[in-house]
């Protein structure tokens, strides 16, 4: 996980990347899968990690985005891939450390 978007209380979307050799590249983001109460504790793991810049090796344009360090993986249920390698249909289903 490269980083999120902030709501309120919580997180109202999580910014994805996943390893490929040496490079950390960009999978999409999901928006789904958690309650309020799960945002919340989302956000409480994910402020502490915070980073100015995202830590992709394409970096992304997303002007909503707080990136973090990538000490976290979500877990995440999807669809498909699409061509241009982000995930379709994608709901959360829990975080762990690295």
């Amino acid at each position: 996980m490269v980083g999120f978007i902030k709501d309120p209380t919580g997180v109202a979307a999580l910014y994805l990347g996943k390893k490929e050799g040496k490079e950390l590249v960009y999978m999409g983001k999901v928006g789904t899968g958690w309650s309020r109460t799960v945002s919340s504790e989302i956000r409480k793991k994910l402020d502490p990690v915070v980073s100015s810049k995202a830590k992709l090796t394409r970096p992304i344009k997303k002007p909503k985005a707080t990136w973090v360090e990538p000490t976290f993986y979500a877990n995440i249920e999807y669809r498909d891939i699409t061509s241009e390698g982000l995930l379709r249909a994608s709901s959360f289903k829990g975080l762990t450390r690295k």
